[in-house]
């Protein structure tokens, strides 16, 4: 029998008025806990983590089709402005048990749009780095204390 990656992905998400909600995508009918939290079933897709050199926010977009439940959530966030994601990806074996520790990441919502059949949840990730624009600092005994000196560190 051939391997066969399975993977259920865990949305939990937090809105400025501290309202949560706790999805998960392949237990069907189903609901998984994990610690204290109980994920319900919901169809929805992930898409659209990027990484670059520039350290630019990584994207990330959650679709859920335009049914009563992902619209209600998408109004009770204030359309998904400054809410807080923790997405968590899970292994499955075989027989579908929870193998290797997950894989979590952490976002913040910039919005959310509407269409017929779907509604899109756009996020941030919580992470910036720090970019080109950020002063820097010139090194001195003052602030460092002694450093070896070699041809990269040098004293102005």
């Amino acid at each position: 029998m051939a391997n066969v990656v399975r993977i259920a992905q865990f949305f939990y998400l937090v809105d400025t008025n501290n309202n949560r909600y706790a999805f998960q995508n392949y237990f069907i009918n189903d609901k998984k806990r994990i610690g204290s939290t109980v994920y319900t079933f919901a169809p929805f897709r992930a898409e659209g983590t990027v990484s670059n050199l520039t350290g630019d926010n990584a994207l990330l977009q959650v679709l859920f089709p335009a049914e009563d439940f992902s619209i209600a959530l998408a109004e009770q966030a204030d359309g998904n402005r400054l809410t807080r994601l923790t997405f968590t990806t899970q292994w499955l074996n075989a027989s579908d048990a929870m193998v290797r520790p997950p894989y979590e990441e952490r976002y913040v919502g910039i919005g959310a749009s509407i269409s017929e059949t779907t509604l899109e949840l756009r996020f941030r990730s919580a992470m910036d780095s720090v970019g080109a624009q950020f002063p820097a600092r010139t090194m001195t005994l003052q602030n460092v204390g002694p450093l070896p000196i070699n041809s990269q560190v040098s004293f102005q």
